[in-house]
């Protein structure tokens, strides 16, 4: 292997881990990530307590509507029962059962409304039980996916680190500290090929006198972008 081969295939091998390395960063915070789930348990949480506060509400006027029709009941009972003949009394026991009756209305009226509102928020519940199923159905799937995606790169990075080792001692350490040197400097892409005497990172053509080194095996760079050149 030269040296120019050498440094392209560990610019390849290092651009891959460091893709790999950003993958599982990726996969480490989706791993963490639960936001969906927390939202859905939250959303059915709300809902639940939606319901439960229409159930009560509805069962308190379904007691006091109770108590009412009750209260009317005995009221009429003296009213129409002949043990009471006096006539101011029996005329507020009328006005009392009137009233009454209008206050009936008015709960049964209150009562409705809070049978829809009740029946309403038990489907929208049941539907934010639903999505909760199937988010948290989702979420375990995607956990296991990425763990196993995690556990494949991994292997994968293993591959490659010792498959850089290997590349690597081809290159004397000059040329290999040239090379971290660039990575850093470069955003990870120290080395471009040659095309057709252009340089593929940057496009600029290099000079005729850069061409005959690199034949000769010398390390060149590129006098634009500043990498290494190899022709492989």
């Amino acid at each position: 292997m030269t040296g120019g081969e050498a440094l392209y295939r560990l610019q390849q091998l290092d651009s891959e881990r460091d893709a790999t390395q950003d993958r599982l960063r990726e996969i480490d915070a989706a791993l963490r990530d639960d936001t969906r789930l927390r939202r859905a348990r939250q959303a059915l949480q709300e809902q639940e307590q939606e319901a439960r506060k229409w159930q009560a509400r509805q069962r308190d006027l379904e007691l006091e509507i109770e108590s009412l029709a009750d209260k009317s009941a005995r009221s009429e009972a003296r009213l129409y029962g002949g043990k009471v003949t006096n006539p101011k009394e029996l005329t507020d026991l009328e006005a009392e059962i009137a009233s009454l009756q209008r206050r009936r209305r008015r709960l049964e009226d209150q009562l409705l409304e809070a049978m829809i509102e009740r029946e309403g928020a038990e489907d929208t519940r049941d539907a934010a039980q639903t999505h909760l199923q199937e988010t948290e159905s989702t979420w375990s799937r995607t956990q296991a996916d990425l763990r196993a995606e995690r556990t494949g790169l991994e292997q994968r990075l293993q591959e490659i680190e010792r498959r850089r080792d290997e590349v690597a001692a081809h290159l004397d350490p000059q040329t290999l500290a040239a090379y971290n040197r660039l990575r850093e400097l470069k955003g990870g892409q120290a080395v471009a090929r040659l095309r057709a005497d252009i340089c593929t990172v940057c496009g600029v053509t290099i000079s005729a006198s850069a061409e005959w080194k690199l034949r000769q095996g010398e390390l060149i760079h590129c006098d634009s972008c500043g990498r290494i050149i190899v022709s492989v």
